[in-house]
């Protein structure tokens, strides 16, 4: 579209616009109306196509409407952390944690979110990622992470100070004030998915912690284990002593002793094969 062109008591130079000078008598711009109605025209054009509703209360619509059209265009448009969109404009990618986001809308979180918050990570760094949090039951600012806190309520895994001291190691949240809450203790847990498991018959809830057990261990012995050891089995063996004979039995016995390892590998604890990395929670 042409500028308007100078024209006698407008005041325009070469098509541009000019301040009034009472010194000189220059007359400042009068903008012509149709050339007014064009240029708003075709911004409010624009505006429409990246999907915005004209306010004139707003000033950065025509940004976001451009935004929105290169991201259907040419691809994912890119932002930092600390300067999210504050409206849907489409997947967009976020620099630090280089990542595709998207809207999320519930009554616990409007925005930009990852789509893996909350998950559970392993985390192979000594401090944590910009897109990590540690779970080791830390509190955390509601506002700087009202993505995570949303995923808490959003899937029901807040509960009350004591249920959570109560069940260290599951995954839940609580509400500490108005402006904070505390992340999982995920410390020393290995993962297990839901399902029906051989010891119980409900399905385990999302979330939940099911305390430690030891597999049986078994053995038998007989009447005649203190003085033959071929009647000894499993972690059951015939050992020094003293004593008489088992009931029913005579002579003298060496005793019997129990030892798990002598079929199960042992500790002090009760553990599957791992390896350690450090507990952490997609932010």
């Amino acid at each position: 579209m042409d500028y308007p062109k100078s024209v006698a008591g407008v005041g325009l130079v070469n098509g541009k616009f000019i301040d009034e000078n009472e010194q000189t008598g220059q007359q400042g711009s009068l903008i012509p109306a149709l050339w007014g109605n064009d240029v708003t025209d075709e911004i409010l054009a624009v505006q429409v196509a990246g999907g915005q509703v004209p306010d004139e209360t707003k000033t950065n619509q025509l940004l976001l409407a451009i935004q929105k059209l290169i991201q259907q265009g040419a691809g994912v448009l890119a932002f930092s952390l600390t300067d999210l969109p504050t409206t849907n404009i489409g997947p967009i990618i976020v620099k630090e944690v280089m990542e595709v986001w998207g809207w999320s809308s519930s009554a616990y979180f409007t925005g930009y979110r990852s789509p893996l918050c909350g998950r559970p990570l392993d985390g192979h760094t000594a401090s944590p990622l910009p897109s990590e949090v540690d779970a080791t039951g830390g509190v955390l600012s509601k506002t700087a992470y009202a993505g995570l806190w949303g995923y808490a309520r959003e899937n029901n895994l807040v509960v009350l100070q004591a249920n959570w001291t109560a069940n260290i190691g599951a995954h839940y949240f609580v509400d500490v004030d108005a402006n904070s809450f505390r992340v999982p203790d995920l410390r020393n847990m290995f993962r297990r998915y839901t399902g029906t498991d051989v010891d119980t018959a409900n399905a385990r809830a999302l979330g939940s912690r099911q305390l430690d057990a030891l597999q049986n261990i078994t053995g038998t012995w007989s009447n005649d284990i203190l003085r033959d050891t071929t009647n000894a089995s499993g972690a059951f063996a015939a050992g020094p002593g003293n004593g008489s004979g088992a009931t029913g039995t005579s002579g003298s016995g060496n005793g019997f002793t129990f030892d798990a390892s002598r079929v199960a590998r042992t500790s002090s604890e009760t553990r599957g094969r791992n390896v350690a990395f450090m507990p952490r929670l997609h932010t």
